[in-house]
């Protein structure tokens, strides 16, 4: 592939259309990191020798849907919580002092500020 994947379209937080489809090899569950440059180049202080541009990640995501010339990139990235509920059993004195429960929330993030014109970059 010879183009710069990048935003061309943004559907909503958790959705965006890049500028690569099935002709340039792109296929489904593919993994793709959004990122933006940064405009100042980052020079190492002890040598002046450039180290290029920051990458600034605004999240990573799973090819959903690809077409020919473009796909759509839905976040792929959850923050997981749990919490643990102790409950007194009916029959503590008699089998057991508490019952234990973990209840499990996984909830999607959110691309971070995803802007058309950002870059995006296959990670596996």
């Amino acid at each position: 592939m010879d183009k710069q994947p990048k935003i061309v379209s943004i559907i909503d937080d958790y959705k965006v259309v890049i500028n690569i489809g099935e002709s340039d090899g792109a296929k489904l569950n593919q993994r793709y990191l959004l990122y933006a440059q940064s405009t100042e180049e980052i020079i190492d202080p002890d040598t002046g020798e450039s180290l290029g541009f920051l990458e600034i990640v605004k999240g990573t995501g799973t090819l959903v849907h690809v077409q020919d010339k473009l796909s759509t990139l839905e976040s792929d990235s959850y923050e997981t919580s749990t919490r643990k509920i102790t409950r007194k059993s009916p029959f503590s004195g008699l089998i057991g002092d508490t019952v234990e429960e973990v209840e499990t929330n996984k909830q999607r993030l959110a691309f971070e500020d995803p802007e058309v014109g950002d870059l995006a970059k296959r990670i596996n």
